[in-house]
């Protein structure tokens, strides 16, 4: 049995669990931004690897003579004042950094000016005095902020300091990575307020064969064949490749295809596999945090029924479906992330979550509540009618007197008027008023 915990990080970054780190071409492109002192943010899905490929960062920036502090958000909470908020990410940093400065003292002679303000003046006034490298801060966890009433201050002041390259020199030596699951047009939810347009994006693309080859190392005798056959149903998703690379490195004897399909359904596709927590996110992202659910599931839907969906990045929908990581882009296209996630988010399952059309029924139901009473009163008024012309006729045929007939014939003729395409009524009235006009000559 092979020791996966070597080979395979499920969960987590890889540093913590001792796996194999992937490298991609996103690991050159953040470092090569870093070290030019640009910012940059990584937004992505969740479980791509955000968080080892920024502690592997961080520890190249130290053989270029960079410090590094990193922040996790998520750690810090959201129930907590705007102050104490502002001030558990200076301690962090000052721990990080090892600052000499007292933190809470420098805080509290500078608590009547605003929580942002004071960590602009912080970077400035503090830890830029005591430190004379370059520095880049690391913002995990980003998308926690989200839901902080204050959130807007705190992107506005890493746009401010950018900003003030010019006129406050040493700003050019800090630079700032953001990285989390959102999308640039989280980051500022005022929209009377100047989007966040600082920095670069680095992608973080799923793996390729070729990057992911070292995770054959646990796969037994025919391990270039099992992976690709983990390919086939992930499609290099980090997550869901080392998960199953882990599970398969577990099997005794050799692997075949069979087996690895087995697996898929085992770990992904059966109804115990739902709690996964990665299938979980997506179906959260898609059913509950999506910006406008109907419109999310209509547009997956035309994903996965094979039709062509631009890759609009201002578009709140599109983005929100990247975001989630059940679509990617492809040619300017939208296309399913991975035969897993296609098999799981099926359209089956599109039509069992998408929302009806509210406004749709409520209009519906007016039409109901309109019509239904017409078409009452008109079916009421035929049963009248033949009701009555029944009871004239026979009235006709037993009429002893020329004038008894006439006057149930009127009644039938009165009635035509209401149902004047009855042709058989009408026939039989004049049938009866010619017969009327015999009986009468005779």
């Amino acid at each position: 049995m092979v020791e996966t915990k070597v080979i395979y990080t499920v969960g987590g970054t890889v540093q913590a669990g001792g796996g194999i780190y992937i490298q991609r071409a996103a690991d050159l492109e953040l470092l090569k931004l870093c070290i030019a002192g640009e910012p940059a943010f990584i937004l992505s899905s969740r479980q791509v690897g955000k968080s080892s490929l920024m502690v592997r960062t961080a520890d190249e920036l130290k053989k270029e003579n960079i410090r590094s502090a990193i922040v996790d958000l998520s750690a810090i909470g959201v129930n907590v004042t705007q102050a104490e908020w502002y001030l558990s990410i200076l301690n962090e940093i000052a721990n990080s950094l090892e600052l000499e400065s007292d933190i809470i003292t420098w805080w509290s002679k500078h608590e009547g000016i605003g929580p942002a303000k004071n960590l602009v003046n912080f970077f400035r006034d503090v830890m830029l005095k005591e430190i004379k490298e370059p520095v880049v801060l690391f913002f995990d966890e980003i998308d926690t902020t989200l839901s902080l009433p204050f959130s807007d201050d705190f992107f506005a002041a890493l746009r401010a300091i950018y900003n003030s390259r010019s006129t406050t020199p040493d700003f050019s030596r800090l630079s700032f990575v953001l990285i989390g699951v959102a999308t640039p047009s989280d980051l500022m939810s005022d929209s009377n307020r100047t989007p966040f347009n600082i920095g670069q994006r680095v992608e973080l693309t799923d793996f390729t064969l070729e990057e992911a080859s070292p995770l054959a190392l646990g796969l037994g005798e025919n391990a270039d064949s099992v992976l690709g056959w983990v390919f086939s149903w992930t499609g290099g998703h980090p997550y869901l490749t080392q998960r199953l690379c882990a599970y398969l490195a577990n099997i005794e004897g050799p692997i075949t295809e069979d087996i690895v399909l087995r697996a898929v359904e085992t770990l992904f596709l059966n109804e115990g596999a739902q709690g996964d927590n990665n299938l979980q996110f997506v179906r959260d992202m898609l059913t509950h945090r999506a910006p406008d659910i109907r419109e999310v599931l209509k547009t997956y839907r035309m994903v996965r029924q094979g039709k062509p969906v631009s890759d609009e990045e201002r578009s709140l929908v599109k983005a929100h479906l990247k975001i989630s990581g059940v679509v990617r882009s492809e040619n300017r296209l939208l296309v399913p992330r991975n035969p897993i996630y296609e098999r799981v988010f099926d359209l089956d399952w599109i039509k069992e979550n998408l929302p009806r059309d509210s406004i749709k029924i409520i209009a519906f139901a007016t039409t109901i509540l309109i019509v239904l009473p017409i078409i009452f009163l008109l079916l009421y008024d035929l049963v009248w009618v033949e009701l009555q012309l029944k009871h004239y006729s026979d009235a006709f045929s037993r009429a002893n007197t020329p004038t008894e007939r006439i006057v149930n014939l009127a009644h039938i003729f009165n009635l035509h008027g209401v149902l004047l395409t009855d042709q058989d009524y009408e026939l039989k009235a004049q049938e009866l008023f010619f017969n009327h006009l015999k009986e009468s000559e005779q």
